[in-house]
């Protein structure tokens, strides 16, 4: 049972089958659709308000500019 003759290696494991393989990657599409979905659905929510904070830092961002190069003139 408890054997001191076997050495740690590959041969611990099990070896991994197809459908072990294929069931896990299903199991990953499945989360990651779900994730995908839940993202899409927070960003639907608050698309307006990041739309409005965009502009506003575009607003600022472009003042910025123009009054850089208005006091730089001379």
């Amino acid at each position: 049972m408890f054997s001191s003759d076997k050495r740690p290696g590959k041969d611990d494991k099990e070896p991994v089958t197809m459908a072990s393989r294929i069931l896990s990657f299903c199991f990953a599409v499945f989360l990651s659709v779900i994730l995908l979905y839940l993202a899409i659905d927070i960003l639907a929510a608050i698309w307006g308000w990041l739309l409005l904070i965009g502009i506003a830092v575009l607003a600022i961002w472009l003042g910025l500019v123009f009054y850089r190069r208005w006091r730089d003139r001379w």
